[in-house]
C-alpha cells in the first residue's frame, strides 16, 4: 500500500520548484495514470507555482495561468492530461457537479489538482492525495503530504523516493 503520509520542507521558491518538477516525473515514470490531489494552504503559499512547475516537469511549455477565474484549466501532454482547477470561488456540491469533473475523473490518463478542496466536500471525497503547503520563514515551505487512498499512498511512496536518494 506504501506510506500514507510524509512530511518535507523546501528552503525557497526555485526548491519548490525543482521539487514539482521532479515529482510530477516520477509519478509519471511509476505509471501513476490517475490521480485525483487537493492542494491546500494560504494565498501565497504556493499552490499555482506547484502546479505550473510539475506542467514543466511533464514537458509543457506554454503559459499556465491561474484557474482563479476560469475555474478549470486542462493540460494535454502525451498520453496525460492534467486538470488544473481552482474551487476557492464555489459554493457547493451542487456547482462543482456543474463543472463535469466527474467525466474527468472517470477516464484514464487524469490528473486533477485541486486548489481549495476544502471549498467542495464532493471533491474532499474523491481525493487520492491531499498536498498541504504552509509558509517559513523567508521562502520556506513545509509540505504534508497525506495518502487518502491506495492511490495516495502511491504518490506517497514515490515522492518518500525522491527524498530518501
Amino acid at each position: 500500500m506504501g506510506k500514507s503520509e510524509l512530511a518535507t520542507h523546501v528552503a525557497s521558491e526555485a526548491a519548490l520548484v525543482a521539487l514539482a518538477a521532479a515529482v510530477a516525473a516520477a509519478w509519471r515514470d511509476a505509471g501513476i495514470a490517475n490521480a485525483v490531489i487537493g492542494l491546500r494552504g494560504d494565498l501565497g503559499a504556493g499552490k499555482t507555482t506547484w502546479v505550473r512547475a510539475m506542467l514543466n516537469g511533464l514537458g509543457f511549455d506554454g503559459r499556465v495561468p491561474s484557474p482563479t477565474y476560469t475555474l478549470i484549466e486542462p493540460y494535454a501532454l502525451d498520453g496525460l492530461t492534467v486538470v488544473h482547477m481552482d474551487l476557492y470561488r464555489l459554493t457547493s456540491d451542487a456547482e462543482f457537479e456543474q463543472l463535469g469533473v466527474r467525466d474527468w475523473l472517470a477516464q484514464p490518463g487524469h490528473w486533477v489538482l485541486a486548489e481549495w478542496p476544502e471549498r467542495v466536500p464532493a471533491f474532499a471525497a474523491v481525493a487520492d492525495l491531499s498536498l498541504d503547503f504552509s509558509i517559513g520563514s523567508g521562502e520556506q515551505r513545509q509540505l504534508v503530504w497525506r495518502g487518502l487512498t491506495d492511490t495516495g499512498r502511491a504518490l506517497v511512496t514515490v515522492v518518500s523516493k525522491i527524498y530518501s536518494k
